[in-house]
């Protein structure tokens, strides 16, 4: 069965109040860096720093989320929102340039056919896919281990990725792209698994009517949209139908869902199915249709995940889709302040 970790932050509801995070940023010399990014990862909240280095980011309270500062020749630093509580003194050290560890060997595939291979898995190949275009192509690299049958692709810089289709311009920082096959092949239908993760910063291009409209479609029927329905406890023949094996099932039976004291988090409980499943760790897997029409399914191998006031979730590496909904790849992706 083929199974896609999405790398994707949800949001849920209107942001009633934000705080102040403020910093400055410097090299190891103690010298101030004009023009760094400063961005909280996932969503179009961001800046970059002044001559002074200083830098101020109005943030969602109890955003669940990292800030990501970055410059050109320096390593990224991540800082967990959470943790914050003064103004952040940040200290980035220069990149040492080395060859990543991989083994050296000669691969049975061209450039050209890995990366329209990359550019499919990575993007999409449905119509919001096909019409982005990554501007620094030349900056990705490929591994293919031909022993184990693992393709893996890098990038050192991020890419910036200009999407046509709905008029968004990311930066996405690669972190891992693998994909897995049962033999020596780059084809869909060989691949047992795929993996892409990383960060990202939304910049709006245009937003016109048709693009508002797209985004929406996007939105319809995404990871984003059945965990905002999952919270909220929101499903429907219309929405999202939950089935356990062949027939549809109430979700209150699976699910439990409360707040923390502080009302800050959610915190989602699975009830673990009485099923022997061949897969090690799997507390339950669903059946998920979308407006009757789009079927996917979704595995947990955790008992429990919290999901904060702005959507984010953890145990992300803990929870796969495979089906329809993971047909939408980084050409639907949105904002995590999508919405609101």
């Amino acid at each position: 069965m083929k199974k896609v970790i999405l790398f994707f932050f949800v949001a849920l509801q209107t942001i009633c109040s934000q705080i102040k995070i403020g910093g400055n940023v410097k090299d190891t010399d103690k010298m101030p860096l004009f023009g760094a990014s400063v961005y909280i990862d996932g969503t179009t909240i961001g800046t970059t720093t002044d001559e002074n280095g200083d830098f101020t980011l109005m943030v969602p309270t109890t955003i669940n989320s990292v800030i990501v500062i970055s410059y050109f020749g320096f390593n990224t630093q991540y800082v967990d929102i959470t943790t914050v509580k003064n103004d952040l003194d940040i200290v980035l050290t220069e990149e040492v340039k080395s060859l990543k560890e991989v083994v050296v060997q000669q691969s049975p595939f061209s450039r050209k056919q890995m990366l329209q291979f990359f550019r499919e898995q990575f993007l999409g190949t449905n119509t919001a896919g096909t019409n982005c275009t990554i501007e620094n192509e030349e900056e990705i690299y490929f591994d293919y281990d031909s022993k184990n049958f693992v393709f893996r692709a890098y990038s050192d810089k991020p890419l910036i990725i200009i999407n046509d289709y709905l008029s968004y311009k990311v930066t996405y920082q690669l972190v891992e792209f693998k994909c897995t096959f049962y033999k020596i092949s780059i084809k869909v239908s060989d691949m047992l698994s795929s993996l892409y993760a990383g960060t990202s910063f939304f910049t709006e291009i245009e937003n016109g009517k048709k693009f508002l409209k797209r985004r929406e479609t996007s939105y319809k029927g995404s990871s984003l949209h059945f965990f905002r329905n999952l919270v909220i406890n929101k499903w429907g023949k219309d929405d999202f139908l939950l089935f356990e094996g062949r027939f549809t099932t109430n979700p209150d039976d699976h699910f439990t869902i409360s707040k923390d004291q502080n009302n800050t988090y959610y915190k989602i409980e699975i009830a673990k199915q009485n099923k022997n499943f061949s897969k090690k760790g799997l507390v339950a897997e669903f059946s998920i249709l979308y407006n009757k029409k789009e079927q996917s399914k979704i595995s947990f191998f955790t008992n429990t995940f919290y999901i904060d006031k702005f959507g984010l979730f953890s145990n992300y590496n803990s929870i796969y889709f495979s089906g329809d909904i993971t047909k939408r790849k980084i050409g639907d992706l949105l904002p995590s302040d999508y919405g609101l």
